[in-house]
Formats: structure tokens, C-alpha cells, sequence
């Protein structure tokens, strides 16, 4: 789980919430009023909010592109049930969320295959697509 990430203000300008994502370099950011969470954006939601400022009905915040629901989990949920969650939402991360629903961290998809990824558990060396999804080419 990582700690140190990026949120966003839900009414940030929707250019703002681009520069963001682009400079944390994550496809998923949180949306948090304070330490509580009350949303997402993702690079899927920019994209549908951008697709729709072409008919001029675009949205200009992040509260109105963002996911009002988004995939979140306690921090006691294994580490299968996340990837669970990943794969069936088909979304690039999930937020880590106290009790009261504030924010404490984020899991993205690659730290869930990095976890589940034994590189031990090979025999030989490590396979190439492996090290691709890891970045260690």
C-alpha cells in the first residue's frame, strides 16, 4: 500500500486534475474533502469528461467527472480480495480507507502483481514478460 500519493479537491478545475495526473503519473487519483474520501477520477473518467467538453457540455471540476463510488477497501482486506476487486471493476487501483472513510493509502494493480509474483518461485530465470510488467528491463 502506498502513502505518499496524490488527492485531488473535488472543485478543482478539470485542467488541474490532468496536471496532476500527469505529473504523479498514476491513473487513478483520489478525490477527498479534508482526509475523507468522497470520490475518484481516473484516466477513463478524464477521457469520458473530455469527450463531452467537445459538445460543449464538458465538465469544468472534478466533482462533476469524478466516480462518486469509488473502489475502495478496508485496511484488513487480503491482499487476494484486492486483486479481486481490481480485476472485477477493471479499475487501476483501489483506495485504502479507515473505518471513518478517510483516506489512508492506495494499492494500484502493479503493486498487486508485484505482490502475488513469487519471482522465486521460478525455476531458471525470471520470464521476460514478467520483468516487462515490472519495469526492470
Amino acid at each position: 500500500m502506498r502513502t505518499q500519493f496524490t488527492t485531488l479537491d473535488p472543485d478543482s478545475a478539470i485542467e488541474r486534475a490532468i496536471e496532476e495526473m500527469t505529473r504523479a503519473g498514476h491513473w487513478l487519483l483520489p478525490v477527498c474533502v479534508g482526509s475523507r474520501l468522497v470520490g475518484s477520477l481516473s484516466l477513463r473518467d478524464l477521457v469520458a469528461a473530455i469527450s463531452r467538453a467537445d459538445g460543449g457540455q464538458g465538465a469544468r471540476t472534478v466533482a462533476e467527472a469524478m466516480d462518486r463510488s469509488p473502489l475502495r477497501c478496508g485496511m484488513e482486506t487480503s491482499l487476494e480480495d484486492v486483486r479481486s476487486l481490481i480485476c472485477s471493476s477493471r479499475q487501476p487501483a483501489i483506495c485504502v480507507t479507515s473505518t471513518d472513510d478517510d483516506l489512508v493509502g492506495m494499492i494500484d494493480a502493479f503493486a498487486v502483481i508485484d505482490s502475488l509474483t513469487i519471482p522465486q518461485a521460478f525455476s531458471g530465470p525470471e520470464p521476460e514478460e514478467v520483468r516487462q510488467v515490472r519495469g526492470n528491463l
